[in-house]
């Protein structure tokens, strides 16, 4: 009888520890502890500032009773980091940074993981490409690249950071758009594109707006245009590709996921504080600084988003040749 009471317990307990942490977890007491937010890509670059700013900002305006720490985990495309937080199933003290590369490395096939395996949160904003040439190109306008480019095919050369990346995807529907080829040139970050560029080494580069505002100002490259719907609101001289004729519009979006199974009140929590965050001047500072389009999107239309984005990135990868068709 003792034997069999001892079992009973031995069983109870831990049931009732789990029932209990549901409970904490559901009055509300998440985060306990700090959250770890990883970057998939080394610090200094766009999705280590977006993840240190939005930390930071969490913490000051106390947004959340625990801090979000950040941790990068560069290599593979994002597959390093995309895989250890899949690993972290149902753990809602871990997130990670949602851009392009969450849905085109594993569309790659470059880690076995992919949207199953992960809990979308929040998008927060679209941080457009841009095409833009040095100040003394030889070919200084839309035009004039376009017309060289369809007589010369693959003459005008691009900078870029990864073939299959995101600026490659950009460069690819301006390409298919416009009718024309570039040679696509890889380098090691946007930095070397940009001083690539300016060293009269490439012809042309594809860029984010935040990697090319400093040279912009300064005149020493000339924007060409933006791969957007809209212009921008912080450079609203800058056409679009649409406006002059040219329908090559691409999406860098900027965003949060994590793990897949995670609480539905955790997930509801984070969510909360990450819109609070947006109506902070810390996240107004941010878009204006880099130039993004401010682009709100709740957990629910963030994962309707990724559905309907890795479909089309699909697509194009296909058309590119960087996956094969089935």
């Amino acid at each position: 009888m003792k034997n069999i009471r001892r079992l009973s317990i031995l069983i109870l307990v831990p049931l009732i520890i789990a029932l209990g942490a549901g409970n904490v977890l559901g009055a509300g007491n998440y985060p306990e502890k700090p959250i770890t937010l990883i970057v998939q890509s080394s610090a200094g670059g766009g999705s280590d500032i977006f993840a240190r700013t939005l930390a930071s900002a969490i913490q000051k305006e106390k947004l959340l009773p625990q801090p979000i720490v950040v941790e990068n985990k560069p290599g593979g495309s994002g597959g390093i980091a995309y895989a250890y937080v899949a690993g972290k199933k149902k753990d809602p003290y871990y997130i990670l940074t949602a851009t392009p590369s969450f849905l085109t490395t594993p569309l790659q096939g470059k880690t076995p993981v992919g949207l199953k395996d992960f809990t979308p949160i929040a998008n927060f904003a679209f941080d457009e490409f841009m095409l833009m040439v040095g100040q003394n190109a030889k070919l200084k306008s839309l035009n004039e690249i376009v017309a060289f480019a369809k007589a010369n095919p693959k003459q005008i050369t691009i900078g870029g950071t990864q073939f299959g990346g995101s600026d490659s995807l950009a460069i690819y529907q301006f390409e298919k758009a416009a009718g024309v080829q570039f040679n696509y040139i890889v380098f090691n970050s946007g930095g070397e594109v940009n001083a690539a560029l300016l060293g009269g080494h490439v012809d042309m580069a594809s860029t984010n707006p935040g990697e090319a505002l400093e040279l912009y100002k300064a005149g020493k490259v000339k924007i060409l245009g933006v791969l957007s719907e809209k212009r921008l609101a912080n450079a609203p001289e800058i056409p679009t590709m649409k406006e002059q004729g040219i329908n090559a519009f691409f999406v860098q979006n900027r965003g949060i996921a994590a793990p897949a199974d995670i609480p539905t009140d955790a997930r509801k929590i984070l969510e909360d504080a990450f819109f609070k965050y947006t109506k902070t001047e810390a996240y107004k500072k941010y878009c204006a600084d880099n130039m993004l389009t401010e682009a709100w999107m709740d957990g629910t239309n963030f994962g309707n988003f990724l559905d309907e984005w890795n479909g089309k990135y699909a697509a194009i990868l296909k058309d590119m040749g960087v996956i094969k068709k089935k």
